[in-house]
């Protein structure tokens, strides 16, 4: 059995880059093209990996292809940053270079000890010459292990575990590697689709980083969803969460929207007794645009999530900015956190209070309107919140109705219409608008709407009415000094 194609080596990468010099223009001047997102600086960007702060600096790398928009055979691109506003290009870190990753240097994480990092991820493989299905054969899911010091340098690779060491009832879709460590032992977890088509997340165990063995697997008495990618171990404030990304579970209500969703478990996992308790899934965004995040800690203790502004095998396009080269981004950072009910939130990373300037504080009255730029932060705090429409930009809307709370952006979202979610109370409303995305937090994160957005960028402004409102909003031009 031979793989489907052949690796692509750093040389190959450069040389081939040379033949793209002039698309990066094409891409830059592109005016969907956004001005504090990280975004590819050509091609295709999709999930975020092996995230990590290194001295003061940290290491974004993430799934790229660099010369198709619509995506390819997958190497780690990456971004430097130390404030998440500046953002400096490096050469990409792993390349698809070995038999173990031919098909694509899939996704993964760093796990940091005594100043090493080590970079699990895993190698696809997809075998020729016969009809697979690529499901139950014809694949390998290897995990592979590269070491660096210094987030640009990396050592060999190693191989650590292939499809024989994964339970006898796994398809060939076990990946996304993350690292826990408990007491002397280290934890490693994989996002899998069993042989019946049911979604897990795998728990192997192991003393050294290197060797390791099979625990057990988390997952739900009932079928929810075939496949769970991406899995996360957050622990905060004592509290565990495993955030997942289940594929195939379909549309309850305003629930489950998406081709595919993105949240998490409440967690109760007895580490040496190995029993678990799983609560209720909760959807970790409510927006169009947002899948495959990755959580890291840095050196001041914040756990900090970025997405994949992004959405698998949705009926909606991106075809505006995939014309002039590019698509995707990643999504702001946002440091999350345990609200008093034991849910998980999430709210903008404190560093791009930086970005602000012209602060604008109005009081309001049932209504308001405001000129906006297209880059701006507003956010309202209701001292009385009834129903309202809270119009943004050329044509998006927020609008809440008999407690449901609805974004509509049907006529400029490239196939994009609405998402929405039942809610008691709007306490609070803070927003991000890039040239083309919107994030949006409610009651301190509680709720997020994360969406690409396509209108004709000519005339912005907001505007907020309805019956019985009152309150304070704050607005902010967003730029970036250099």
């Amino acid at each position: 059995m031979q793989a489907e194609k052949k690796p692509m080596t750093k040389k190959q990468y450069f040389d081939k880059c040379k033949k793209f010099d002039n698309l990066r223009n094409k891409v830059a001047s592109d005016p969907y093209r956004m001005k504090f997102h990280l975004q590819p600086p050509l091609g295709w960007l999709n999930d975020p990996n092996g995230l990590c702060q290194i001295g003061s600096q940290y290491h974004i790398y993430f799934q790229y292809t660099p010369f198709n928009p619509n995506g390819g055979t997958g190497l780690w691109g990456h971004m430097v940053t130390e404030d998440f506003i500046h953002y400096e290009e490096h050469e990409p870190s792993i390349f698809p270079d070995s038999s173990w990753d031919a098909n694509g240097a899939y996704s993964g994480s760093a796990y940091e000890e005594n100043g090493e990092y080590y970079f699990f991820y895993t190698g696809n493989v997809k075998y020729e010459g016969e009809e697979y299905n690529y499901i139950t054969d014809g694949r390998e899911q290897n995990v592979i292990l590269t070491i660096t010091k210094d987030g640009y340098n990396f050592s060999k690779k190693q191989l650590i575990m292939t499809n024989s060491d994964f339970p006898e009832d796994m398809s060939k879709h076990v990946r996304d590697p993350q690292i826990i460590k408990r007491g002397n032992h280290y934890y490693m977890i994989l996002g899998a689709r069993d042989l019946s088509d049911k979604g897990s997340v795998v728990l192997f165990k192991s003393n050294d980083l290197y060797h390791w063995k099979y625990e057990l697997r988390f997952t739900t008495q009932d079928v929810f969803g075939y496949m769970w990618e991406c899995p996360n171990y957050v622990e905060i404030d004592g509290k565990q969460f495993l955030i997942v990304c289940p594929q195939g579970i379909k549309q309850n209500g305003l629930d489950y929207a998406n081709a595919h969703q993105c949240g998490y478990f409440p967690l109760n996992y007895k580490f040496e007794d190995k029993t678990y308790q799983l609560g209720e899934f909760c959807q970790l965004d409510r927006g169009f645009d947002f899948y495959a995040p990755q959580v890291f800690k840095d050196h001041k203790g914040r756990n900090i999530l970025i997405g994949w502004m992004g959405m698998p095998e949705s009926d909606y396009n991106n075809d505006k900015t995939v014309k002039n080269g590019w698509q995707h981004a990643l999504s702001l950072p946002r440091e999350l956190y345990v609200t008093e009910e034991g849910k998980l939130a999430q709210k903008p990373l404190e560093e791009l209070k930086k970005l602000r300037t012209n602060e604008k504080k109005m009081e309001f009255n049932n209504e308001l309107s405001v000129s906006t730029s297209i880059w701006f932060e507003i956010h309202v705090d209701f001292e009385v919140s009834r129903d309202f429409v809270l119009k943004l930009r050329e044509s998006a809307e927020l609008r809440y109705e008999e407690g449901i709370l609805t974004l509509d952006i049907t006529s400029c979202g490239s196939g994009r219409k609405h998402r929405g979610i039942a809610i008691k109370t709007i306490e609070d409303i803070r927003i991000f608008s890039d040239s083309s995305s919107l994030e949006i937090f409610v009651n301190r994160g509680e709720v997020v709407f994360t969406t690409r957005i396509y209108d004709s960028m000519e005339e912005f402004s907001c505007e907020l009415k309805g019956e019985y409102l009152s309150g304070v909003l704050k607005y902010y031009d967003l730029t970036i000094e250099k």
